[in-house]
């Protein structure tokens, strides 16, 4: 590839980064907006267009939001974790019943949003808003389940822009046909009076749309029923709905205490091959570094040890080779991310490892000792002093 056509591919990625990025920073708070106009001023034009929008880019971002966090991992809660990562937001083994519920959700809304008033029994529009109800309230719980108690999770906000706006979309929506309801009641009793034949249906309890949130509110119990007891017939566990929340850790609602993470320093490629399967890097005990609690293995001690040695015996040499390994070896090591990753490292390692071994035995009377003592509290200020 020539040099022109690889600088034009190059503009044109950095064109379309950049458009994403202003896009992904942009169109929430535009849609935001738009949603909040549309729920005080019921007659706005686009009003669906922004629906649209919201769900679709809401639904996208999110997931390319959450795949791009690195603390947040869909490991169940009784997985052990490293460093700073937290467990799923919803127990894998029961969110089922949240999707389904967010799904009948959906379908409500649409049903009301897509007929004309004029053309839809009022039972019809009372069970797409009893139907959206539960979606709604798994939004705010949603927004309650994820909502940062502590400085280091605010990465969650964003996580709550798009059940916000749906929950603003059920309430403009629902306002919008009660109005429109209201509307259509109004001509007809201007047309021919309260007993025109056309108006008859507006009689009773179900007649007055002002009394159809409330009604919604009664019919949604017996629907969670219904769908509660398929889901147990399908072999969903009766009380899934709670367990979604509450069996999670590291989140507001979560009951469950998870093992301590283990920290690993991401700086160092020994350190984080020692994160890998257990088989393979052979892990021997816990230790401590920077005051943290990091996986040991024979690897890590070795070349910790070497690099001891190394800064005893020849201290220029050392400096200027942990200057270039910090300047490299830092962002190789950020990209390791995967058990297997940590396998293939410890792997790549190993021609290292022996030749560590090799000075070690060749420069110490006690190679094993010095080797053993490795990531122990204090073991530094120990050698130093039997170096003396």
């Amino acid at each position: 590839m020539n040099d022109p056509l690889r600088v034009l591919l190059s503009v044109i990625s950095g064109v379309i980064g950049i458009a994403l990025v202003i896009t992904a920073l942009a169109a929430p708070v535009i849609l935001s907006i738009g949603n909040i106009r549309g729920l005080i001023v019921p007659g706005m034009k686009r009003k669906r267009l922004f629906w649209w929008l919201t769900v679709l880019l809401g639904v996208f971002f999110s997931g390319v939001f959450i795949a791009f966090l690195e603390d947040v991992t869909d490991k169940h809660w009784d997985e052990q974790l490293i460093n700073t990562q937290v467990h799923q937001i919803l127990n894998s083994q029961t969110r089922g019943i949240y999707i389904v519920l967010m799904l009948i959700g959906a379908a409500g809304f649409v049903v009301l949003a897509t007929r004309k008033m004029e053309n839809t029994p009022p039972l019809v529009s009372v069970l797409s808003i009893a139907a959206m109800y539960p979606a709604a309230i798994s939004c705010v719980i949603w927004c309650l389940h994820i909502w940062p108690l502590d400085h280091r999770d605010e990465f969650t906000f964003p996580l709550m822009v798009l059940p916000i706006n749906l929950i603003i979309m059920m309430c403009s929506l629902i306002r919008e046909k009660i109005i429109e309801w209201n509307d259509i009641n109004a001509k007809q009793l201007m047309d021919g009076g309260i007993e025109n034949a056309g108006a008859v249906r507006h009689k009773g309890f179900l007649g007055k749309a002002q009394n159809w949130p409330l009604v919604a509110l009664l019919l949604m119990l017996p629907l969670l029923g219904i769908v509660l007891g398929v889901s147990v017939l399908l072999g969903q566990r009766p009380d899934a709905l709670i367990a979604t929340w509450t069996e999670t850790a590291d989140w507001n609602l979560s009951q469950m205490i998870p093992p301590p993470n283990v920290m690993v320093d991401e700086h160092y490629l020994c350190t984080v091959a020692a994160g890998g399967h257990e088989k393979i890097v052979k892990p021997l005990r816990m230790g401590e570094r920077h005051g943290h609690r990091v996986v040991v293995n024979r690897q890590l001690e070795i070349a910790n040890a070497f690099e001891l040695v190394l800064e005893w015996k020849t201290p220029r040499l050392h400096r200027a080779i942990r200057s270039f390994y910090d300047r490299y070896g830092f962002p190789i090591a950020r990209c390791i991310r995967t058990k297997t990753a940590c396998d293939v490292v410890y792997i790549l390692m190993k021609p290292l490892e022996w030749i560590f071994v090799t000075v070690l035995y060749l420069t110490l009377a006690h190679p094993e000792n010095v080797i053993a003592v490795q990531y122990l509290p204090g073991y530094r200020d120990v050698l130093e002093r039997e170096r003396r």
